[in-house]
């Protein structure tokens, strides 16, 4: 259950709340514009948070990796957050691109964590759909 959906739910909180103040944040704060202000390209600033938000995601993929201990083999728990740690970087793709083309936070997050949130949702439905036809069960 812990791989299953409380890891990209977890990871999708985390996500949400940085993702919103990487750029979009910045610019309600004003503090993009004090920044831009300096001799510093907007791409320069992005591609800085960009890296930041990156190396976030995989530093905390490799603490978990580190101290987890779930009764597994240490590959087996290996795989299983390397395919975490790609649910987290589709999600921080989604937020990113959000936080980048909204400038005010709230259209961000309304539009960035309600996407997240609702392939979550999707996901956790999915999981007690029965995809078998019952005819064909064994006897």
């Amino acid at each position: 259950m812990f791989y299953g959906m409380l890891v990209p739910a977890l990871s999708a909180i985390f996500i949400i709340i940085v993702g919103n103040k990487l750029l979009a944040g910045q610019v309600d704060r004003g503090s993009m514009a004090y920044m831009l202000t300096a001799p510093v390209r907007r791409l320069t600033v992005t591609l800085t948070q960009t890296l930041y938000f990156i190396g976030a995601l995989v530093v905390t993929s490799l603490l978990v990796n580190h101290y987890a201990e779930a009764g597994f083999a240490k590959k087996i728990l290996v795989e299983l957050n390397f395919g975490a740690l790609a649910i987290a970087f589709a999600f921080a793709g989604i937020m990113f691109l959000a936080s980048g083309v909204f400038n005010l936070s709230k259209l961000s997050l309304g539009t960035g964590g309600v996407l997240i949130l609702a392939f979550i949702l999707l996901a956790v439905i999915a999981s007690f759909v029965n995809y078998g036809v019952s005819g064909l069960d064994d006897v």
